[in-house]
């Protein structure tokens, strides 16, 4: 009996030793700070699209609970108000969590450094180049400009091999404006021969913009590439341009984010014919989405519908698998524990947890209909 209460009390002290208050599988303070705003040029964001949201993270939680990874999760919504954000960000830091997430969108991630740090930050969509300049504990999964603009590249080079390429470019986004001269640079590099035009537009001039002046150097057979602020400003700008051109039959591309369903934000008018490149929601056919899919039945009795689910329900997931595939060594704290084990899976796979795929989209009158679906280049 002696023999055995010594032994039980080495393991005790060498499990303290190893995991102690420094257990990255205690419980996990973890802080949603986001504008959960789809699209910036139309300021409400539906009940129904915050719910999506925030279901896709109670999932995940759920299911780390089964791996014995125990997460809190506190909101730290704001409005997109310098004031508000950093009011907010004051706020996230206050309450001290081991991971921060959301930051949706590139400008928001990027302005993050001057926030935070030293912890894991996880934006669960930024996508611009200039995130590769971030120190190590900033990672997006969102696949990046330069991956993007090879693969809309690719499908109008199988699609359209003889277009030229009009760009219409939202002036007021960063992130589109960075997009669009990449795609424009990288498509004139390919074809020298070909013309490539940039059209700049502001999105709250959208319903005085002067077509006969904006669309000035468009020709017949030219893909345009929508460039914008949000998917609903996409197909206001498409039906515009559509019914400008009449008769010609224009052809669209964008890359546009749905976090929503294969309802279109808003009814197509005018003919046309128009392909989303979805970023977001390729990985459909694999054993994390079945999983997410189970588990999200079990806790709302119904099947998800909206894209933005399951892009929150990764994020989160992306550390907890990565501290399960990679174990931290003991003695950190939490937050070095979690930020240990995430460059770890960074190091053996720099597009850890990313969508594997791009979803290509006809856009119908009112809804999305699947056309493709293309390997990231």
């Amino acid at each position: 009996m002696k023999k055995n209460i010594i032994l039980f009390l080495a393991s005790l002290i060498f499990f303290t030793l190893s995991y102690g208050h420094t257990n990255p599988y205690q419980k996990i303070k973890l802080a949603v700070f986001d504008n959960p705003q789809p699209d910036p040029s139309h300021a409400e964001t539906s009940q129904e699209l915050l719910n999506a949201y925030l279901s896709g993270i109670n999932t995940a939680i759920a299911v780390a609970a089964t791996k014995g990874v125990h997460i809190e999760e506190k909101e730290f919504f704001h409005i997109n108000s310098l004031p508000n954000i950093i009011q907010q960000a004051s706020n996230v830091k206050a309450w001290k969590p081991n991971v921060i997430m959301g930051l949706s969108s590139s400008n928001e991630f990027l302005m993050s450094k001057a926030f935070f740090g030293n912890q894991l930050i996880l934006s669960i969509s930024a996508t611009d180049a200039e995130i590769s300049s971030l120190s190590s504990d900033f990672y997006s999964l969102g696949i990046p400009d330069n991956d993007a603009v090879n693969t809309i590249i690719n499908f109008i080079n199988d699609h359209y091999q003889s277009a030229n390429l009009f760009v219409t470019v939202a002036a007021e986004s960063k992130e589109s404006v960075d997009f669009a001269d990449l795609l424009s640079k990288k498509y004139k590099n390919l074809h020298p021969s070909k013309r490539v035009v940039e059209s700049r537009f502001l999105t709250d001039d959208l319903d005085h913009l002067n077509l006969p002046k904006y669309m000035k150097e468009y020709k017949k057979g030219d893909v345009i590439v929508v460039m914008s602020m949000g998917y609903n400003s996409a197909i206001d700008l498409m039906n515009k341009i559509a019914n400008y051109l009449r008769p010609i039959k224009p052809i669209f591309v964008t890359s546009t984010d749905n976090w929503g369903n294969d309802s279109t934000p808003q009814k197509i008018s005018g003919i046309y014919d128009a392909f989303r490149i979805d970023t977001l929601s390729g990985g459909k056919d694999t054993n994390e989405h079945k999983i997410f899919v189970e588990n999200f039945k079990k806790i709302y009795h119904k099947i998800p519908t909206d894209q933005i689910s399951f892009v929150t329900y990764q994020t989160v997931m992306s550390f907890v698998a990565a501290l399960k595939k990679y174990p931290p060594p003991p003695k950190l704290t939490i937050s070095k524990s979690i930020l240990c084990s995430y460059q770890k899976a960074l190091k053996q796979n720099s597009n850890w947890f990313r969508p594997p795929q791009y979803i290509v989209y006809k856009i119908e009158p009112q809804k999305e209909v699947y056309f493709d679906t293309l390997t990231r280049s």
